[in-house]
């Protein structure tokens, strides 16, 4: 597994929560996983072993150096394996200064961690039957495999690539391919979109045997014109080799039965404690305390790509979809996360107008659980979810899901609207503000006309799970497919 981040190591997103559980559930499963990540200047390296001081990467202009350091992940015998090199520890973030902004030699960056992934291949002589690379960081991976394979080296190697989200490639210009050692042909493609500069996503899209991305949903939507960033073709291309697999969840960390971050535990059983935990909410929130008021909640990245241009800026009703929600007196909304900074500012001046609206811009794990276990739904009107957490974590918790009708948010969550018997929370069937208050207004008579009617959808979807151990059976058959393309599923799956 090559990543840019795995928790609880480095973390800016979904992806550090997928690198970890999937390959823990593979190592659990059998299989001799091994993860790769940079050594970045914040982590805590007391705890694992040098293993080679001073490792020889070939690249484009010189030759490079890197320290090799290894420790296990937590909860497992997997070994993590971490690159070190100034480029990493002299920085103080991923991928940019305090987050804001890109470093200009990210493409060096990360073209140099791809690359020391088969150095240190080669200095263990440990060679994977996959190498499995995620998001755009990784993407020059296959086309480092592929060189290799020029040179008669990792023959037996194939290489999957996994998707976290289009919108995000790694553009950089034509001319830095130079320096990472590679063949603007190795890189490129002449079907593809950018021929002009070096994009990372696609190089790992083109090169790689399989892609898959996090969700069926958004593998079916990435390739429709106009919604996959400009790679809907080389997606096509890979016919049976391009395939959504749905995230699962780490329930170990997730379940309100046995949350360590909350106060008081609750299953679909007996919720009684789910109500007490409200009232806590309110309490920290500064809300008035009433049971009897629908307490909505939103946690997560305040980007555009949530919803927050529908959510927070004046419509042609001269006033936001948050005003419009938060204007009744028995509706409550809490709001945690950081992110764009418009998008904070906007939440500060709604939230000093709004006395039922409460807005905590930071990043407060413990908060994150209270907030899905105290609440009666959960917001999440994206443009667009690859895949999407928060919501599977709501249906756990008994917050009633409000989703988009869109990639991983359509495939967890069954609109109680079209499924009167199997629904576990609400479709947003446009993406546009009045689509969003509209469907927020319908949820709200259901709850003050029909409360009998909620808690099935609350207890239904309580006993939904998502678990990795379906996920990684998926992954597994599709290794031994790009090991063997003879491979049928009715086959044993090989560990």
């Amino acid at each position: 597994m090559i990543s840019s981040e795995c928790v609880p190591f480095a973390k800016s997103g979904g992806l550090a929560d997928v690198v970890a559980a999937l390959s823990r559930q593979l190592s659990s499963m059998g299989h001799d996983v091994r993860i790769i990540l940079p050594e970045y200047s914040f982590l805590n390296l007391e705890e694992t072993k040098i293993t080679v001081e001073k490792l020889i990467v070939p690249m484009g202009i010189k030759d490079e150096t890197v320290k090799i350091s290894e420790t296990n992940l937590p909860g497992s015998k997997l070994k993590v394996v971490f690159v070190g090199h100034s480029v990493f520890t002299n920085r103080t973030g991923i991928y940019g200064e305090h987050g804001s902004h890109s470093y200009r030699d990210n493409y060096y960056r990360f073209a140099l961690f791809s690359a020391s992934a088969f150095s240190y291949s080669h200095a263990e002589n440990w060679i994977p039957d996959i190498i499995h690379s995620h998001d755009w960081p990784a993407g020059l991976v296959p086309a480092y495999l592929n060189n290799f394979k020029t040179k008669n080296l990792f023959n037996q190697t194939e290489s999957i690539f996994t998707i976290h989200n289009t919108g995000y490639q790694g553009n950089f210009s034509k001319y830095d391919i130079l320096p990472t050692g590679l063949s603007w042909n190795g890189v490129s493609s002449k079907k593809a979109k950018y021929i002009d500069e070096i994009n990372f996503l696609q190089s790992g899209i083109v090169n790689s045997k399989a892609v898959t991305t996090v969700s069926p949903s958004y593998a079916d939507e990435i390739k429709i014109p106009g919604k996959g960033h400009g790679l809907e073709q080389i997606l096509i291309n890979k016919n049976e080799y391009f395939l959504g697999i749905l995230n699962g969840v780490d329930y170990t960390e997730w379940d309100p039965e046995h949350d360590s971050f909350l106060d008081l535990n609750f299953s679909y059983k007996n919720l009684k404690n789910k109500w007490k935990l409200k009232e806590l909410l309110q309490n920290k929130s500064q809300l008035p305390v009433n049971s009897k008021t629908a307490l909505i909640g939103m946690v997560g990245r305040l980007a555009d790509q949530k919803g927050f241009s529908e959510l927070c800026k004046i419509n042609n009703n001269n006033t936001t979809a948050i005003e419009q929600i938060c204007n009744n007196s028995d509706v409550q909304m809490i709001i945690l996360g950081t992110g764009e900074k418009w998008i904070e500012e906007e939440l500060k001046k709604l939230s000093n107008k709004l006395p039922n609206l409460k807005v905590f811009l930071e990043f407060d794990n413990g908060l994150a659980h209270l907030i899905e276990a105290g609440t009666d739904f959960f917001l999440m009107p994206s443009k667009y979810e690859p895949c999407g957490l928060n919501q599977i974590y709501s249906l756990k918790y008994g917050s009633v899901p409000i989703v988009r009708a869109t990639g991983g948010l359509k495939d967890t969550v069954i609109d109680y609207f079209k499924n009167e018997n199997t629904g576990t929370g609400f479709h947003i069937p446009g993406m546009n503000s009045g689509s969003i208050v509209e469907t927020v207004r319908n949820v709200l008579d259901l709850w003050r006309n029909n409360k009998n009617i909620i808690e099935r959808i609350r207890k239904t979807g309580m006993l939904k799970e998502f678990l990795w151990e379906d996920s990684a059976t998926q992954y597994e058959k599709l290794y031994k497919k790009c090991l063997n393309p003879e491979f049928s599923d009715s086959e044993p799956i090989f560990h």
